[in-house]
């Protein structure tokens, strides 16, 4: 979990190279489970919308959290 604040962290596209990445620096998710281009990996809040309000990021947090429970469940 990285806590980044209001712009994404350039920690991520520079040590995840295979993550796609929006044009404006964002991680490019899936609103409605968090999920990303990498398997496993699951982005909310500002790094996937850019800078929005503190309960939309606990929105996608929780979205995030709930899938990733859900991904960790089914693994063997």
């Amino acid at each position: 979990v990285i806590a980044i604040g209001n712009s994404p962290n350039p920690l991520i596209p520079n040590t995840t190279p295979d993550i796609e990445m929006g044009k404006w620096g964002n991680i490019v998710t899936d609103p409605e489970t968090g999920k990303t281009s990498k398997p496993g990996v699951f982005a909310g809040g500002d790094v996937a919308t850019g800078a929005a309000t503190v309960i939309l990021a606990m929105g996608a947090g929780k979205i995030a959290a709930r899938n990733i429970h859900e991904y960790v469940m089914q693994q063997d």
